[in-house]
């Protein structure tokens, strides 16, 4: 450390007046803390210490601790001791634990014949599955791809072959040779003379039988509706 680091005091001229404001502002407080600090011993020593031992303490411990003891405490005691924890100790006791003595008798006595059935079991679960595994290698797994080929190579490409051989034999020959023969017979040999009978020959029958029956007195003339009333319809 150099000589220029060095904490250098201050100067007489500067070090007087600070040590005479510090005995003015600091020392008077200094005193009145000790003073306060001497009066609150005095006070513990004289009145708290007593207040507490003759006052409060009597007061806690005679007011609300010996009433809350024999009230409250003690009875809730006897109920856990007497009504809760003694019927469970002796239900515990005289049949829970001869409960579970017998259960034990019980395992240790039959534990032969539940380890045979285990092993029993054990050997039986094997068995079925070593069984199984070979039926699903050697059976199920050849007649499944069995059938996969024949389905894809034998029954798809006959059912392919049908319905081509049926698409263009029986469909071409129905759609040719019945369907459309009739549909043109219909059109052209059966509608015209249906329209030309209904429109040239039942029509003025009708009108004439209409008229005739009408003269005669057969049949009430029909009125005819307004315009209105014939486009609306019979209601």
């Amino acid at each position: 450390m150099s000589s220029r680091d060095e904490i250098q005091p201050l100067p007489a001229w500067l070090a007087w007046p600070i040590r005479v404001l510090a005995v003015i502002f600091v020392v008077p407080f200094k005193l009145a803390w000790d003073g306060f600090a001497w009066l609150m011993r005095r006070l513990w020593k004289y009145v708290g210490v007593p207040l507490v031992k003759y006052v409060i303490q009597p007061f806690l411990y005679y007011v609300l601790w010996l009433p809350l003891y024999y009230v409250v405490l003690v009875p809730l005691h006897w109920i856990a001791v007497n009504l809760l924890w003694a019927p469970l100790v002796w239900f515990a006791k005289h049949v829970l634990v001869p409960v579970a003595k017998g259960l034990w008798w019980l395992l240790r006595a039959t534990a032969p014949f539940w380890h045979l059935l285990g092993r029993i079991l054990l050997e039986v679960a094997k068995a079925v599955g070593w069984v199984m595994t070979r039926v699903y290698r050697y059976v199920l797994t050849p007649i499944g791809k069995a059938i996969a080929f024949v389905w894809r190579w034998v029954m798809v490409p006959i059912g392919q072959a049908i319905a081509w051989a049926w698409n263009h034999s029986v469909v071409l020959l129905w759609r040719y040779l019945v369907v459309i023969p009739l549909q043109f017979v219909w059109r052209n040999l059966v509608v015209p003379p249906a329209r030309w009978v209904r429109t040239w020959v039942l029509r003025p029958i009708a009108e004439t039988t209409r008229r005739v029956l009408v003269t005669l007195g057969l049949r009430e003339p029909e009125r005819r509706r307004p315009v209105r009333d014939r486009r609306r319809g019979p209601r």
